[in-house]
Parts: C-alpha cells; structure tokens; sequence
C-alpha cells in the first residue's frame, strides 16, 4: 500500500527531531495556496499519491506576477488567475498539497538533493545506498524518471561548501542520522522494508526532509562509478524477499 505524502507529513511532525526539518505542508486552497507564495515566493503543489516527481506543479512569485510551472511547460500570471493555472496541471479526483518552497543549494548550476536508500532486511534498517541526485539541466525536479543524474554525495558536498572537508562530514553525519530516524519512524506506523529518503540541503547547510518513497527505485545507483552500494541494495533486495 503506498504511504501518502500528507500521512508521512503528519507522523514525522510528530518526532522531536524530525520536525524542524519538515517544510510547511498543507492541503490546497486558493487562499492557502496565495498565503504560502506570499511567505516562500515558491511553493511545490503535489499529488498526496504518486512519485517520480510525475505531476509536481511549481508556483512561483516574479514581482507581481506569478509563474505557473509543470515540466517543460509554464504560464505567467496574475494573482486572480493563480487558481486557474494550477487547475489546468492538476489531475481529476486526486488530492494535492502545498508545500514550501526552499532556497537549494546547486551543484554545477543544477538542483540537486540526497537520496538514501534504507532497507531492513533483518531486524534493522540499514543504509544500503546514500547518493546525490542532480536535477537535469533547467529542471525544477531531480527525480531520475525526470532526467536526474547520480553523483557521489561527498563530492556534490564539497563542491556546494567550497572544499571545507569538516562542513561537508558534518552534513553527511546529519544526513544518515536524520535518515535513520525517518526509518524507525515509518517502520512503526507501516508495514515497509524499503523506504527511497530524499533530504534538501539548502544554501545555508539547513536539511529538509522532502519525502520517505516507500517503493523506491534503485536504477539511480547503477549511475555511480563505484558499484558497492547498488550491489548491496539487490542483495538486501533478496533478503527481504526471503522474508
């Protein structure tokens, strides 16, 4: 059963931990669609259900106009006809939230965040796979489905730090203990093994929690240079399926 953005949401606001590093999430309405562009410039309107970043509608404030954007396409409009814009990416019969937008670090002029593969093959969820994922050039999103790349996560770190070894560790450090925790979080409220983390940094060194893919992808991982990490995830594949 897949798990819905908006139940994730609710469950990780919960955690001590956890919830400073959750971006405000709500349901959408015009006004709170308006509000929330009025405090972040951006914001993210998302399907409850669904990945692959398949139907991520992106508005954002340019002055007194707003863009309106969902893939290659875009519109640029006024406030009255916000809604409307919106309305046309959206799918019928299917529940969207609103969400902040954030102020993301970029590596070689592209988007990029975390992504941290968890499985618990035994008793234990373990990190099988930690990697960056680098949004295609122009992209608003990083998914591998939308032209998103690997690259080795210590290497965008440092890059996005300017080479300071202690500010990149720390980070990293940050990243798999807030995975970790987003895990055990999940693992007692649903019945997963599996779960695809993808953390923001943004240009401050602030990590947000975008969302815990519970049927997550592993192709990315073939992307590295290095194949430990995509050979771990199929062994742990296998272990699961045991069970």
């Amino acid at each position: 059963m897949p798990i819905g953005k908006m139940i994730q949401y609710k469950e990780m606001r919960q955690h001590p931990v956890l919830c400073s590093h959750l971006p405000e999430t709500r349901w959408i309405s015009k006004a709170r669609t308006l509000r929330m562009l009025a405090a972040y410039r951006t914001v993210f309107i998302k399907p409850n259900y669904g990945s692959g970043g398949t139907g991520i509608i992106r508005a954002k404030k340019l002055g007194r106009k707003y863009e309106i954007r969902c893939g290659s396409s875009r519109r640029i409009v006024r406030s009255q006809a916000v809604r409307r814009a919106i309305r046309t990416y959206r799918r019928p019969h299917r529940r969207y939230l609103v969400q902040q937008g954030l102020r993301l670090a970029k590596y070689k002029g592209s988007i990029f965040d975390a992504r941290v593969y968890m499985q618990k093959p035994e008793s234990e969820w373990i990190i099988s796979g930690i990697t960056g994922r680098v949004a295609a050039p122009s992209k608003v999103v990083t998914n591998y489905r939308k032209g998103g790349h690997a690259a080795p996560i210590s290497k965008v770190l440092l890059r996005v730090f300017k080479n300071d070894r202690t500010k990149m560790r720390s980070t990293l450090d940050q990243i798999i203990e807030l995975s970790k925790i987003i895990a055990d979080t999940m693992g007692k409220n649903h019945s997963v093994r599996e779960l695809g983390i993808d953390l923001a940094i943004e240009k401050s060194g602030q990590i947000w929690i975008i969302e815990a893919n519970p049927h997550p992808g592993h192709m990315l991982f073939t992307q590295l240079p290095n194949h430990k990490m995509i050979r771990n995830i199929l062994k742990n594949k296998r272990l699961i399926k045991k069970h």
